[in-house]
């Protein structure tokens, strides 16, 4: 008698392989834009947290040496006595381009007569001579081809670029009523961050009009669609600053 084998297996058909193709192009065309909305979510909340932590240092550092200070100032280490200072010590700071706002004097009535660090009252070297600080330690911006094992590297007056960035890789914004703080802050940061970035000169050059003090993170494009009322929901405004009102996120209370 013949013995007979019968082999069930059987490979995929044309049609079956393009059935399992549409499917997996389906799943992959519904959970790609949710994987990017997730991700562009976690970096808001991330933008939220670190623009709260930016603006909970500031008021630590008014609470203590009576100024707000421009952003990359936030992380200096104190001058140490009979010790030489290296690294991004506040008394390596620019001390010329270096402005401080007084938090309890309205900015209109501090624009064009602001303190500099360099000032020599004694409330002004107190803050020089006893810094309390890092109020904050940021992810660092820093551009120069120098080399960061070289032992002099910290004491380059670039390596003091060290601006907290966003999710995105942006800087931070610092924002008065009046408009955009430090000389150049007004320009993009892919042209290139200098010392005056955030040199905490109050200017008027913006008609944001933040009711605060502001810490502010633009998003994935760096814009604020705030000038023609449309907010983009990467677009993340903390408000701080008035005494007796708690700080909070603002974007939309005006």
């Amino acid at each position: 008698m013949k013995r007979f084998s019968h082999n069930n297996r059987r490979g995929l058909t044309l049609t079956e392989l393009l059935v399992v193709m549409l499917i997996i192009g389906l799943l992959a065309t519904i959970a790609v834009p949710v994987y990017v909305t997730r991700m562009e979510d976690a970096r808001v909340r991330v933008a939220r947290g670190e623009c709260r932590e930016i603006a909970m240092a500031e008021e630590q550092c008014a609470l203590i040496h009576g100024y707000y200070v421009p952003f990359q100032v936030l992380d200096d280490k104190a001058e140490i006595d009979g010790i030489t200072s290296t690294g991004d010590a506040i008394d390596l700071e620019p001390f010329s381009n270096i402005y401080l706002i007084n938090p309890l004097i309205p900015p209109l009535f501090q624009f064009g007569s602001q303190s500099l660090l360099s000032d020599n009252n004694q409330r002004i070297r107190n803050i020089r001579e006893h810094w309390q600080g890092p109020f904050l330690n940021p992810q660092r911006v820093y551009t120069s081809n120098a080399d960061a094992k070289d032992p002099n590297f910290e004491n380059n007056p670039l390596v003091r670029l060290d601006f907290p960035l966003d999710p995105w890789g942006e800087a931070y914004r610092f924002y008065s009523p009046l408009g955009l703080i430090g000389s150049s802050s007004s320009q993009r940061t892919d042209i290139g961050l200098n010392i005056n970035f955030s040199d905490g000169l109050l200017t008027n050059n913006d008609d944001r009009n933040f009711p605060r003090y502001a810490v502010v993170s633009w998003g994935r494009d760096n814009t604020s669609e705030l000038v023609v009322g449309i907010f983009n929901r990467d677009d993340v405004v903390y408000l701080f600053g008035t005494p007796g009102v708690e700080s909070t996120f603002g974007l939309r209370d005006y």
